[in-house]
């Protein structure tokens, strides 16, 4: 489910962002200026202001004082701007005539000044480009070079914590593709730093200082509605592994419901029948399911388990930030000053669920190195270090292929090989378990090196080997034998308590004959080491018999 909606939400980013950058070189706002030159002040309070249908209009008599190098700069979002001084248009911003999209954007209007100016009268005609739209923003007037430097001392903390937001995504973005790499775990923080490197983006571009950079580019407008309609579904897709109902349909019901909404907008705004600000509303009720849904999760799972460390941890930090971003709004109405206790917010909770997921996946890492040693220590004989009876039986099961027609389980061809070490006790007997030990170690490197490049070996009892391979001829079993002959010649050279000393046997799986699958072509291997052992008994015998002849003699 994770990946079909992953696939969705980033084919809707990246037609939007293309589309996007299509606006950027296709559909204009129109910018009326005249020309002119490049202590602050803030003209609120001394703005007249008057509404005329949708129209509102701002007046104010410019200072009787030096004009030369100043300017008055007002911020417009989705507004037409006509500028007017001693009754003369100015300034104009308006989009583009018959265009695709109907927004000016986000823009700071500069209309700069000369000495003619002072004592006259300014007149400012803003109009909604939407009719739910109502100006705001704050007149500036002063030296262009004061009002930048105010603009962006004003908002510089906000754009230091969006970067830090989107940077901490970025950063584990790059810590699950290359430390964790694969498994759920990189799912869920691939989804947490997407979100973060959104929520980073999306910040940014509400600190409209690159409005100031780059005014009414169609870019930041779009990215910022992209922004804010994509980045819950990650965010839903993180949220769900913390809850013992992560399965829950709810979870798939919000996602795919958010996915289908931001296909309506993008489509809607690439056919230019509705712009992104027309069909927010759309966002806004996803946004309000996708509360009520974390709400009951949250509620059921209370109910139906305890709450785990992460629940409690994302709990505390949704409440922080509801607490900052409702503080930052009532500063705002009360004193119409920005604040970036939302980002500081926001940047908390990055922090702390970001430091809290690297911590849960340490934690994993862990305990998957305890399994697998725990692991290694049940399928592993100590003394050789080769796998032992209980993996040998797992592995043997694994040497089935579903036949692609049937469906039923095939066994691949594959051959058996048993072994067993002769005079084993009588090394034991002889010269104690210690030489025995060595005599065993001797024999499993032996055959550990023969089946390193295809197969696998075993010991499944105290002198008893198997060791199994992909059938491929008849040669091929006899070189691996020819190729232990030698390798117990060499041992012998070098000199040992007892001769060294292994009978081999070895079957090929019949499927019409090995009723019992692979342990049946066991059966076969070991009755034929064994016919071996016993031939090597009798030589022994013999030869002893015959030292004893010729002793007498």
């Amino acid at each position: 489910m994770e990946k079909r909606v992953t696939g969705v939400y980033s084919a809707v980013l990246l037609i939007g962002v293309l589309y996007a950058v299509f606006a950027v070189f296709s559909f204009h706002s129109r910018i009326d200026t005249r020309a002119g030159d490049r202590m602050v002040a803030i003209w609120d309070d001394q703005m007249e202001m008057a509404q005329e249908g949708d129209m509102y209009c701002y007046r104010i008599t410019l200072p009787d004082e030096n004009m030369n190098e100043k300017a008055i700069v007002y911020n417009t979002v989705h507004m037409c701007l006509e500028a007017f001084i001693g009754g003369n248009k100015v300034y104009e911003l308006k989009p583009e005539k018959d265009g695709a999209v109907k927004t000016t954007g986000f823009c700071w209007n500069t209309i700069f000044l000369t000495q003619d100016d002072a004592g006259k009268e300014a007149e400012f005609r803003v109009t909604p480009v939407y009719s739910d739209s109502k100006p705001k923003g704050s007149f500036y007037y002063g030296t262009y070079r004061e009002i930048e430097h105010k603009i962006f001392t004003e908002r510089i903390l906000q754009l230091i914590l969006a970067g830090i937001i989107a940077l901490a995504g970025v950063a584990m973005l790059i810590y699950a593709l290359f430390v964790v790499k694969k498994g759920q775990d990189v799912e869920t923080i691939m989804q947490f730093s997407l979100f973060a490197v959104m929520l980073g983006v999306w910040s940014i571009t509400e600190t409209q200082i690159l409005d100031w950079i780059y005014p009414c580019s169609m870019l930041i407008v779009f990215l910022s509605h992209l922004m804010l309609m994509i980045m819950p579904v990650p965010f839903i897709l993180f949220l769900r592994h913390m809850y013992h109902n992560g399965e829950n349909k709810l979870w798939d019901i919000c996602c795919y419901i958010n996915c289908a909404v931001i296909a309506v907008r993008v489509i809607l705004q690439v056919m230019g029948r509705y712009d992104f600000r027309e069909t927010l509303l759309l966002t806004h009720i996803c946004l309000l399911l996708f509360v009520a849904v974390i709400v009951i999760m949250t509620v059921h799972e209370v109910r139906m388990n305890e709450l785990t460390r992460q629940v409690k941890v994302n709990s505390i930090c949704v409440m922080v930030i509801l607490i900052s971003t409702l503080l930052e709004l009532a500063i705002y109405r009360f004193s119409h000053r920005s604040t970036p206790l939302g980002s500081m917010g926001f940047l908390f909770y990055i922090t702390v669920m970001g430091i809290e997921n690297v911590r849960g996946h340490r934690k994993i890492i862990e305990q998957a190195r305890e399994n697998a040693l725990y692991r290694k220590l049940a399928f592993t004989d100590e003394l050789t270090g080769l796998s032992n009876r209980t993996a040998f039986k797992e592995d043997l099961e694994k040497r089935m292929d579903p036949d692609r027609q049937t469906g039923v389980g095939k066994i691949l061809p594959t051959v058996v090989f048993m072994f067993d070490l002769n005079d084993l006790k009588k090394c034991n007997d002889t010269y104690g378990h210690d030489y025995g030990d060595r005599y065993i170690k001797m024999a499993a490197d032996a055959l550990k090196k023969i089946f390193a490049e295809e197969g696998r070996c075993y010991r499944i009892g105290g002198d008893e080997f198997c060791a199994w391979a992909p059938y491929t001829s008849q040669e091929a079993i006899n070189e691996k034998i020819m190729l232990l002959e030698q390798d117990v010649r060499c041992l012998n050279e070098k000199g040992f308590v007892v001769t060294v000393s292994i009978a081999v046997g070895y079957a090929i799986y019949e499927e019409n004959e090995d009723g019992g699958g692979l342990y049946s072509t066991m059966k076969r291997a070991d009755a034929m080491m064994y016919e071996r052992k016993q031939n090597y008994k009798k030589q022994e015998q013999m030869r002893k018999l015959q030292s004893k002849v010729l002793q007498v003699e």
